[in-house]
């Protein structure tokens, strides 16, 4: 997921066919646990936008940080009609 913000401390080497090199400092991969937000994740398509309140920050076993989810609760889809009363989501739009 991103934001297009740089991340101090994410993936800077970069081999994943989903994410441009140019990007990867600017990619938080987000683990999505338990069968709720397992769900979540497979119904998530590219060219949405989603918010995920209380993802969980850790460093992983190779030094990047990553965050994990859980609780399927608490993510909502974003709508570009909510463009205008949603200043993070107007944010990224700019």
């Amino acid at each position: 997921m991103t934001d297009y913000t740089y991340k101090p401390g994410t993936f800077t080497e970069h081999s994943s066919e989903w994410c441009p090199a140019s990007l990867a400092d600017r990619v938080l991969r987000i683990e999505m646990w338990r069968d709720e937000a397992v769900s979540l994740a497979q119904q998530m398509s590219a060219g949405e936008y989603w918010s995920l309140y209380n993802v969980r920050m850790k460093v992983s076993s190779n030094g990047f940080i990553e965050g994990s989810f859980s609780e399927a609760a608490k993510a909502r889809k974003l709508s570009i009609a909510e463009v205008d009363s949603n200043q993070p989501l107007r944010a990224l739009l700019q």
